[in-house]
């Protein structure tokens, strides 16, 4: 069932799952990284969500660092700049709940096609057209731009990759995603991941 969802109802579940890890109390989240956890189990999410962790490695050690040394409280040690122990705390908090988020869009990744995902945005996107935003357009770039990333070759450093000039690749005349049809069965994993985000909350 979990492989015939519609990519919408898998982007909205992935939302969920993401409001839940902002906004979920300190014993709320225990049920989400248990659930991270055992996901994680599974080769094609593991990939994944190693390989997120491994992009973001820098932006976490900065976010604990900066909420050590400037939230107040009781110092950590004794003396001139040290990290305070409440900083140290709520900076971990914040690690575990992006870890969390990551560890949801991992599994979004590892089991959505990339047409499919992109399809799902396409659909998602449909209200912006009233303010004259290009769905359509938004969609090829970005089909586009996966398909260099995914295919680009990778330069020994990143300098090379700058100095690289741009390739001469003729631009798909087409860019085609499939439709599919919204069933009731994502309704109802809709109105469960409602629910069980409700229970995460309270």
């Amino acid at each position: 069932m979990a492989n015939s969802l519609h990519p919408v109802a898998r982007i909205l579940l992935w939302c969920g799952w993401a409001a839940a890890a902002e906004a979920a109390s300190l014993s709320g989240l225990i049920p989400l990284a248990v659930a991270s956890a055992t996901a994680f189990l599974f080769s094609p999410v593991r990939v994944q969500l190693v390989r997120l962790l491994r992009r973001t490695r820098w932006l976490l050690l900065v976010l604990l660092l900066t909420y050590a040394w400037t939230l107040p409280g009781e110092a950590l040690w004794a003396g001139w700049g040290s990290p305070s122990i409440e900083g140290l705390q709520q900076g971990a908090l914040r690690v575990v709940r992006l870890a969390l988020l990551l560890a949801g869009l991992a599994l979004l990744l590892a089991y959505t096609a990339r047409a499919r995902l992109i399809y799902g945005l396409y659909v998602l996107a449909k209200p912006l057209t009233w303010l004259g935003f290009d769905r359509r357009a938004f969609a090829v770039r970005l089909g586009l731009t996966l398909d260099y990333v995914e295919h680009a070759p990778k330069p020994a450093r990143w300098l090379d990759a700058l100095r690289a000039p741009l390739p001469d690749v003729a631009t798909p005349a087409t860019y085609t995603l499939e439709t599919e049809r919204w069933q009731s069965r994502d309704s109802a994993v809709i109105l469960a991941g409602l629910l069980l985000l409700g229970i995460v909350l309270a």
